[in-house]
């Protein structure tokens, strides 16, 4: 999904709630105003860790000819013409 297509879906989510508000007594909206406040209010917001922040935590430890010594072992060619 683009970032313009996010944009374009927080958009719409957005109208949609405004709608819905507009059918709330008073009493609901104090209640939705409170769920907002705690949503805003909590710290405990856990984000997924992304692919690359992942793999970027992979540490390999193997001498620098690893990956020749292991296609020489699988009887492949790896000579450098």
């Amino acid at each position: 999904m683009t970032k313009a297509e996010i944009q374009q879906k927080v958009m719409k989510t957005k109208k949609l709630i405004e709608s819905e508000l507009e059918n709330l007594t008073e009493e609901q909206l104090n209640q939705v105003y409170d769920v907002i406040k705690n949503l805003n209010d909590s710290e405990t917001v856990e984000t997924k860790p992304s692919l690359m922040s992942k793999l970027s935590q992979i540490k390999i430890d193997a001498p620098e000819n690893f990956s020749t010594q292991i296609a020489d072992s699988l009887g492949r060619d790896v000579s450098e013409e």
